[in-house]
């Protein structure tokens, strides 16, 4: 993406035709869950998610540079972020109702998580508000004030056995 955005600039104002969706809000999305499975289990193997974050902010890092966007090439794992604790905490406990396992509380967590977007979460609010994406959740601010969009989660459904109970 890097490459193709860098090269063709006009790419990073792409837009898809649903209204919805926004590529840079998909990528923000996959370093969000990269960074929430590193800082709430430490123990599972980690070398995919940390190669997905390095390849992410790295890629956004290229298209900073492409669009004149400052940011801190080395920033320090505790310097602050937009993204609050109590933001954090509610998508804690989300996952956590629907079962995702996790080895550390979201206090011992979040110290790295934070560590993990600061390289990151300037680089895509800036890109965000330049190009319009959709106001999703950890996006940050827009031009227009519409406020975030929320999370639309299918209900879970299982198949039916015949004779009427779940399978």
């Amino acid at each position: 993406m890097s490459e193709s955005h860098s090269n063709y600039p006009v790419l990073i104002s792409f837009r898809s035709p649903s209204w919805d969706r926004n590529w840079l809000i998909s990528l923000l999305a996959i370093l969000d869950a990269a960074a929430l499975h590193l800082a709430l289990n430490p123990s599972v193997p980690q070398s995919q998610m940390r190669l997905t974050l390095r390849a992410g902010f790295t890629c956004l890092r290229v298209l900073a540079d492409e669009e004149k966007i400052p940011y801190d090439p080395d920033p320090m794992p505790d310097d602050p972020i937009h993204l609050t604790y109590e933001e954090f905490v509610a998508a804690v406990a989300r996952l956590r109702e629907r079962g995702v396992p996790m080895e550390r509380s979201p206090e011992q967590a979040w110290p790295h998580f934070r560590g993990w977007r600061v390289n990151y979460e300037s680089v895509a609010y800036a890109l965000a508000c330049r190009i319009d994406a959709v106001p999703a959740l950890w996006s940050g601010p827009r031009r227009r004030d519409r406020g975030p969009i929320g999370i639309v989660t299918p209900r879970d459904r299982t198949p039916e056995e015949p004779g009427g109970g779940p399978r």
